[in-house]
């Protein structure tokens, strides 16, 4: 008998926004942390219909009616539980296919069951002779035993058949291992993915596990973090970590903090700031925003103050506000991650000095950019990428208050913006319609992004001089954009530069959409040894930036086990000598 997967029925019931499902049919009004309506299910003049978006449910005091989304379409438009998985499957953008099998349901409580397993004998041997080293490192980190336990770290020691061992005796179908991302094979032979690897379990809003973090440990392994691959459980655009054991704190507090990493989020848990989630290994999606606007209304945005983090939090800045949530950013102190900054300073220094004096998104753009300082025509690009991001924002009284405030901070009339802003809707109202991923090619608008960009530039030109010294001065390494890295050590390597014979080199459309557009823009602006000089300047003193922060952890590293650390300090100081100069 035909039936659609377990995965599927999942993916729509965690992804569905009750509050979106139910308000195209009902004129809702919130009252305390609900929404309130006339029921569509019986005659009534006052209301009595709720719907609470944290929970994902909705219910009705006069008739008794409630559910969750697909319970709603199915009650509103009288059909069935398919009709309803495939009309919610085509909003959500969610296929929804059948399949011959019968034993789905069995397949996916397998999947399940696995991931517990894993979970508990990583759990365990962390806690355990084999996990000394890594339970020792982790507790310098700043991390409790007690944080350990009810985050479920664990640790995967280097033997490639050790959780292999403890689940032979389950007996689990062939499928089942290669499904669950938690093995690779080679030879017909299975081997554990994870190995050497503190171990980060991620659960989905209801708490099962369903994937790993696994962040390297005790070996030379270039990958600093490994991420459970996409499986019939884990879609990482739709998975926040953390979620299931801070939602009712975000619901308390009425705003989330959004964070990169596992450890920022559990450090700043473990301090008493609990309303945190973190992203899981990805970039933040358009799914992200429906998942969390399901819990609050406001997001404080801690990501990381290198360039890398500057660009990722703009550019969830604004895939929260076109999704109708408000975005603060929090300006994290050069050379430190959240975790090391609530470790250092505590709750009340991160509170003090981060959320309460957090800027508005725009506020951030303009400040991380240098806006002031730039020349007209970069201003005019700037604010014109930034009409551009206005352009999906539905709201208008949002959208009205940013143009109102970038005329302001670009010293013209607001009229003026608006008609910058009318042109930006024609130009793209005419542009031709192509089929686009979520994610659009990064904003390259920092001083350390358009550095890095400079290189690419250079390379790719034809002053044989400047191309030399970029060559001669470049640590490939020192480049934090990946594609950029890539792409420099292509042109690095090639004496003549084709940029067709680049671009297929790059296999992801978005790769491609970012470096085509790279390659077929030119500056003429600035002369080439110029511009060389400059950027590998600029990108220096971000290599000397990340020396220090490396330095300040072995110092307090060192501090903490009672060892005199007075030449890093020195060390610290000379480079920050070499910055300021």
């Amino acid at each position: 008998m035909a039936r659609i997967p377990q995965e599927t029925i999942d993916r729509i019931r965690e992804t569905a926004d009750i509050f979106d499902v139910v308000s195209h049919h009902v004129d809702l009004k919130k009252r305390g942390r609900n929404f309130f309506g006339l029921c569509p299910f019986h005659n009534e003049k006052t209301p009595s219909f709720s719907v609470a978006p944290d929970k994902g449910i909705y219910h009705c005091f006069g008739c008794g009616n409630g559910g969750n989304a697909i319970n709603f379409i199915m009650e509103y438009e009288k059909i069935n539980f398919v009709e309803a998985l495939q009309q919610l499957g085509n909003q959500l953008g969610i296929p929804v296919e059948f399949t011959g099998s019968d034993d789905s349901k069995e397949f996916f409580a397998s999947l399940y069951e696995i991931h517990q397993v894993a979970a508990a004998l990583y759990q365990s041997t962390l806690f355990g002779d084999r996990g000394v080293e890594a339970k020792k490192y982790l507790l310098e980190r700043g991390l409790s035993e007690e944080s350990l336990k009810l985050f479920k770290v664990g640790f995967a020691p280097e033997n490639s058949k050790y959780l292999l061992n403890v689940i032979k005796s389950k007996n689990y179908n062939r499928e089942v291992l290669e499904k669950s991302g938690l093995f690779g094979f080679s030879n017909d032979e299975f081997f554990d993915r994870f190995r050497s690897r503190i171990m980060f379990p991620i659960s989905n809003s209801s708490g099962k596990i369903i994937a790993f973090a696994g962040r390297v440990f005790g070996t030379d392994d270039p990958a600093k973090y490994m991420n459970s691959p996409e499986t019939p459980l884990y879609r990482k655009s739709e998975i926040f970590y953390g979620l299931n054991i801070t939602r009712e704190a975000i619901r308390q507090k009425g705003f989330t903090i959004l964070v990169e990493g596992y450890t920022d989020l559990i450090q700043l848990f473990q301090a008493g700031i609990k309303n945190v989630v973190a992203v899981s290994g990805t970039a933040f999606t358009d799914r992200h925003v429906q998942q969390i606007r399901r819990f609050t209304s406001k997001v404080y945005l801690a990501y990381d103050g290198d360039s890398a983090g500057i660009n990722a939090a703009l550019k969830a800045g604004y895939a929260l506000l076109k999704g109708g949530v408000e975005s603060h950013v929090i300006k994290i102190p050069d050379g430190l991650d959240p975790d090391d900054w609530v470790n250092r300073d505590g709750a009340e220094g991160f509170k003090t000095n981060g959320i309460e004096k957090a800027s508005e998104l725009l506020q951030f753009h303009l400040q991380s950019t240098d806006f002031k300082d730039m020349s007209s025509s970069e201003k005019s690009n700037l604010v014109k990428e930034i009409l551009e991001e206005a352009a999906g924002i539905s709201d208008p009284i949002v959208r009205q208050d940013l143009i109102k405030t970038l005329a302001q901070s670009a010293g013209v009339e607001e009229n003026q913006m608006v008609h910058m802003f009318s042109q930006q809707i024609k130009k793209k109202r005419y542009q031709p319609k192509t089929t686009k991923s979520s994610s659009r090619p990064q904003l390259f608008t920092t001083i350390n992004a358009k550095a890095e960009l400079g290189i690419i530039s250079v390379l790719a030109g034809d002053n044989i001089e400047a191309k030399s010294l970029i060559k001669e001065k470049l640590d490939i390494n020192q480049l934090e954009n990946e594609q950029l890295k890539k792409l420099a050590q292509l042109l690095v390597e090639k004496s003549e530069v084709n940029p067709a014979e680049i671009l297929a080199y790059f296999d992801v459309a978005e790769d491609r959409e970012i470096i085509s557009r790279i390659l077929m823009e030119e500056d003429n602006t600035t002369e080439p040894i110029q511009m060389a000089e400059e950027c590998l300047q600029t990108i220096s003193k971000l290599s000397s930036k990340e020396k220090i922060r490396e330095i300040r952890f072995k110092i307090r590293e060192m501090e903490a086990a009672g060892q005199d650390a007075k030449e890093l300090m020195m060390e610290v100081v000379q480079l920050q000598k070499e910055i300021n100069a």
